[in-house]
């Protein structure tokens, strides 16, 4: 039984074994099986119910339930390996990435993994903020299947976790030569590009996204977001709030959004529309000390010095709370 990875060391473990079994796995895949065929197990008819139950319950959602059936099953079959990389894509999903690395490297003993399974292995190192190995195995898993889409888009936002922003564009053009509309890919390479001081792309990486989610049932806010917060960095805040004001239709809740509609009207000195943005997203995110800061600094402007003194106030507090180191 491989060991729980629980510190660097074990981790880097895990990743050889796996290394070594992948390798292993492919080589044997090439050759013809010598060994005897598996005889049938008693009950197969209820063993095979469960294992898609647990497919079924996954597929739905209901991880706990897939969890349970496939955990159930493999204690009478537990060198299944399909019921192994399954089960460890549930631990993943349930965000258990130990106990999912685990589960993947005793199903790699048994079967090469393939592709999505790696991805799924790289998404477990992500929950346990080990950016490096994810950009290893989902290297390795577009290897294995160069039009594996979410894998390249996977391996962008890795990359652009770990500042490598050329490997990150790259990796999101791959997704884009796949899915061309991909507005997630899209949006993330305007991101990279931003990233590489290339505001011309950025804006149009990010055009080409919005158009690209046009009439689509559930269009995402954040490259409107992105790019309304572009068009301010450029000094252009009347399409900035254009956009803005859409990105808000799209997510009315989110402060973010609500923050960079009232830095927009700010820029374009309409004070009494930035004040009512600021006053929603203090509302919506009533503990970031900016929000506090940027009211307090607009009521100043406005007059309304009470008002001014008691958020500017706040946002000290709250600074103070994020990043005063406790003394004894």
């Amino acid at each position: 039984m491989i060991m729980l990875p629980v510190n660097k060391s074990d981790s880097l473990y895990l990743s050889v074994i796996l290394l070594i079994t992948l390798t292993v796995g492919m080589a044997k895949a090439q050759q013809p099986s010598l060994s005897a065929p598996e005889k049938p197990a008693s009950n197969s008819a209820s063993a095979n119910a469960l294992l898609a139950q647990g497919k079924a319950l996954a597929t739905a959602g209901d991880l706990p339930g897939a969890e349970r059936a496939l955990k159930t099953y493999l204690q009478q079959h537990e060198r299944s390996a399909p019921a192994l990389y399954l089960l460890g894509y549930v631990l993943q999903r349930e965000n258990k990435p130990k106990e999912s690395l685990t589960v993947f490297t005793n199903a790699a003993a048994i079967q090469a993994p393939q592709a999505n399974d790696l991805r799924i292995v790289a998404l477990d190192y992500v929950l346990i903020d080990d950016y490096p190995d994810a950009i290893h195995w989902l290297a390795l898993a577009v290897q294995l299947d160069p039009l594996n889409a979410e894998a390249w888009y996977d391996l962008g936002r890795s990359q652009m976790n770990q500042g490598n922003f050329v490997a990150a564009q790259q990796a999101f053009e791959h997704v884009l030569a796949i899915a061309p509309r991909d507005v997630r890919a899209l949006n993330n390479l305007g991101l990279s590009y931003e990233a590489q001081n290339r505001p011309s792309e950025a804006l149009h990486a990010y055009a080409h996204a919005i158009a690209a989610q046009q009439g689509v049932p559930h269009p995402s806010e954040q490259p409107l977001l992105n790019y309304g917060n572009l068009l301010i960095s450029q000094n252009r805040s009347a399409e900035a709030v254009a956009t803005l004001e859409s990105a808000i239709q799209i997510s009315p809740r989110d402060p973010k959004c609500r923050e960079a509609l009232a830095r927009a009207y700010l820029q374009a000195e309409q004070l009494l529309q930035a004040k009512q943005q600021f006053e929603q997203a203090v509302v919506l995110d009533p503990k970031n000390p900016r929000l506090h800061y940027q009211l307090g600094r607009l009521y100043r402007r406005l007059g309304l010095a009470a008002k001014a003194k008691t958020e500017l106030a706040l946002s000290e507090k709250l600074y103070g709370t994020r990043s005063t180191p406790v003394t004894k």
